[in-house]
């Protein structure tokens, strides 16, 4: 289920007594100064704790939680070797509601056990690390990151092919350009090849506008940033049907993928 769709029937469920809906912001951020000694497991315990405490006059619903509690800390210990920065938890004992969200941003650690689900903490975070689609240009190559909530949900390489002058999508992960060589007949190649890319460059920057405009329909990107070269990114945009929402100054597409988003997003 898609995140808007998965917002939605939170946003519009309400549970009927004794049954109640555990929500769980529980912050693991390792970069976290108050992080460095596994904090997050005392308060992954303490949260609990705390709440079947406060349900010890109401035995009914105090049995659903601890009958959710296993589930939810067996979750969470599961991802302790590829820990993320934090977990958005809704879980429920009798509607059997479970969704769960690792993010790499990390949230304020809060437990609730209520009628409905506690939102606002997803949605700020929503609004900050929108569905963004970040398209890194370089001569007749492009990068194309989806990113959600501060991380990758997809990355596509694609070269403009001279010979059949058709954008080609490549498989397996992306290598920066390897040099024809040194000497004169590579040198007359290299220089030749490179006065091919400039004749053809505005006629390819416009073919992809379409193939890009499909990718953000499809993907449903609320955000698109162009990364690269600003002439190139301007002939771009202006080929392109949806809107452009920022336009970034600067070579990345050989650069480490995470440490991009990071960059860019921060």
């Amino acid at each position: 289920m898609s995140f808007k769709k998965t917002l939605s029937v939170l946003e519009n469920l309400y549970l009927q007594k004794p049954d109640k809906l555990l929500t769980v912001y529980l912050n693991t951020d390792r970069s976290d100064p108050d992080q460095q000694g596994g904090e997050w497991k005392i308060a992954l315990k303490n949260g609990f704790n705390r709440l079947e405490e406060y349900l010890e006059s109401a035995p009914e619903e105090k049995e659903r939680l601890q009958s959710i509690r296993p589930k939810v800390e067996n979750y969470v210990y599961s991802l302790e070797r590829e820990l993320p920065r934090s977990f958005i938890i809704f879980a429920s004992a009798d509607s059997g509601i479970w969704e769960t969200f690792e993010l790499q941003v990390p949230v304020e650690t809060n437990f609730y056990w209520e009628e409905n689900p506690h939102l606002d903490q997803l949605k700020s975070l929503h609004k900050d690390y929108p569905y963004t689609g970040l398209v890194l240009l370089q001569q007749n190559q492009i990068k194309i990151l989806t990113s959600a909530f501060g991380e990758i949900q997809s990355s596509e390489f694609m070269e403009f092919d001279l010979e059949t002058d058709d954008w080609r999508k490549h498989e397996g992960p992306h290598h920066a350009d390897v040099s024809m060589g040194s000497g004169g007949g590579k040198a007359n190649q290299q220089e030749e090849f490179e006065n091919r890319l400039k004749a053809n460059q505005q006629r390819w920057w416009k073919s992809l506008g379409s193939i890009l405009d499909k990718k953000a329909a499809d993907e449903k990107w609320e955000r698109i940033v162009l990364v690269g070269d600003k002439e190139e990114a301007a002939v771009l945009e202006e080929s392109m049907n949806k809107e452009v929402h920022e336009t970034i100054g600067k070579n990345l597409l050989n650069e480490n993928e995470h440490k991009v988003v990071e960059k860019l997003l921060a």
